[in-house]
C-alpha cells in the first residue's frame, strides 16, 4: 500500500518545485550504504560541495527519466564541486542492481531497503531531490521530475556553485 501511495505521488499535478520548510536544515542522518563501498553514507563527507540528493526507485517512471539528465549534470559540474548521490528505496537492492545494468548512472549510489531515509527526509513524492549548499544546508527541494524541470535544476546548481563556502 505504501508503495502505491508513493507511486501515485509521482503523478500529482502540483508544482515540482518547493522551498524547503526550513532552509537552514541539514540533511537528516539516515543509515544507507554506498553501493561501491558498502560504507555508510555520511553527509559530513561532502560538506564544502554542492550536493544533489535524489531519491529513486525502479518502479518510478519519472525517476528513470531523470537519470540521463543527472548523468549530464554531473559531467558538466563535477569539476566545479557538484556531487550527486542517488538513494534507492527499493526493498530488493538486487533488483535495483539489475536495473542499473540497463540504466547506468555516473554518480554515487546508496541503498536504503529499510526505508529509513524517506522517513527521515519526510519524502512527499517520487522522485524527490534535495539540493544542498556548500555549508551543508538544504536550499531547494524538487518534487517529481519533468523534462521542463531540467533548466530550473541546472540554474539552481549554478547559483549554489557560485556561492562561497
Amino acid at each position: 500500500m505504501k508503495k502505491k501511495l508513493v507511486f501515485l505521488a509521482c503523478f500529482m499535478l502540483h508544482s515540482p518545485l518547493t522551498q524547503a520548510t526550513a532552509l537552514t536544515e541539514t540533511p537528516p542522518a539516515c543509515p544507507t550504504a554506498l553501493i561501491d563501498q558498502s560504507t555508510p553514507l555520511n553527509w559530513e563527507s561532502v560538506k564544502g560541495r554542492v550536493v544533489l540528493i535524489d531519491f529513486w526507485a525502479t518502479w518510478c517512471p519519472p525517476c528513470i527519466k531523470s537519470m540521463p539528465f543527472f548523468n549530464s549534470l554531473r559531467r558538466q559540474y563535477q569539476s566545479k564541486d557538484l556531487e550527486i548521490i542517488a538513494v534507492n528505496i527499493d526493498e530488493d537492492s538486487e533488483l535495483a542492481r539489475q536495473f542499473l545494468q540497463i540504466h547506468p548512472v555516473e554518480y554515487k549510489l546508496a541503498f536504503d531497503p529499510n526505508g529509513d531515509c524517506p522517513k527521515a527526509f519526510d519524502l512527499k513524492a517520487m522522485p524527490s531531490s534535495y539540493l544542498v549548499d556548500k555549508t551543508g544546508k538544504i536550499r531547494k527541494i524538487f518534487l517529481g521530475f519533468r523534462e521542463e524541470d531540467q533548466k530550473e535544476i541546472s540554474n539552481q546548481v549554478e547559483l549554489l556553485l557560485r556561492e562561497p563556502n
